[in-house]
């Protein structure tokens, strides 16, 4: 088995870290500006870009943890679309364009997204000396955290629209629960693997619509 204890080349982690914050930086401060539209167009190529950087770092990568992460990717992207279709899932919603190309009326990233934010706190917590469902939990309002903060904003931004123009808590509780399973299944498959990007994936998402968030609060008019 390969030694996990030798880190990544640190020029490879450096540079995945820095093209994340200059891409996050790049359409925050794009969003506020005359070519808003274009930045928002371009939000498929940031999440492509992040989710491959968090693969391409990835120490340990296996044939199995490859398919674990692809059936998160298809569960969540079923869930998404039955969500959409009936409201019964998440509540009632519909998507926007800024996620690109739809299937049934949801983008192909969303399930793209579930399965790297759920990979990524899945390989955070799995460092931790603690029991495996405590992490789990953990590592599940990951995801649940930064999709808190994008609710609040999503409509600005052409991402997706809620019935009474605010995310329900049934969002929020499904969330959670999908996160949870998907974390549980992910744990076991990525033990013996390292991820240091990982953590920087999911803080630079978090900051990143925490900033949105704040701008959007206090300084748009």
């Amino acid at each position: 088995m390969k030694d996990l204890s030798v880190p990544l080349p640190v020029n490879k982690l450096y540079v995945s870290i820095i093209i994340l914050c200059l891409f996050h930086g790049c359409g925050l401060i794009g969003f506020y500006t005359p070519y808003r539209d274009w930045f928002l167009s371009n939000t498929p190529l940031n999440l492509v870009l992040a989710t491959a950087l968090l693969f391409w770092n990835h120490q340990g990568l296996t044939v199995r943890m490859v398919a674990g992460t692809i059936g998160v990717f298809l569960v969540g992207f079923t869930a998404e679309v039955i969500g959409v279709a009936t409201g019964d899932v998440f509540g009632e919603y519909y998507y926007g364009d800024a996620f690109g190309p739809k299937f049934l009326e949801v983008p192909w990233l969303i399930g793209m997204n579930w399965a790297a934010l759920c990979f990524a706190a899945a390989t955070v917590v799995n460092t931790w000396q603690k029991p495996f469902i405590l992490k789990a939990a953990v590592a599940a309002a990951m995801p649940v955290s930064i999709d808190f903060l994008i609710e609040q904003v999503c409509e600005k931004f052409d991402f997706w629209y809620w019935q009474g123009h605010a995310a329900p808590l049934q969002n929020y509780i499904s969330w959670y629960v999908f996160s949870f399973l998907f974390v549980l299944v992910l744990m076991p498959l990525l033990r013996n693997s390292q991820n240091r990007l990982a953590p920087y994936f999911l803080l630079v998402q978090f900051f990143f619509f925490l900033f949105l968030n704040l701008v959007e609060l206090f300084y748009v008019r």
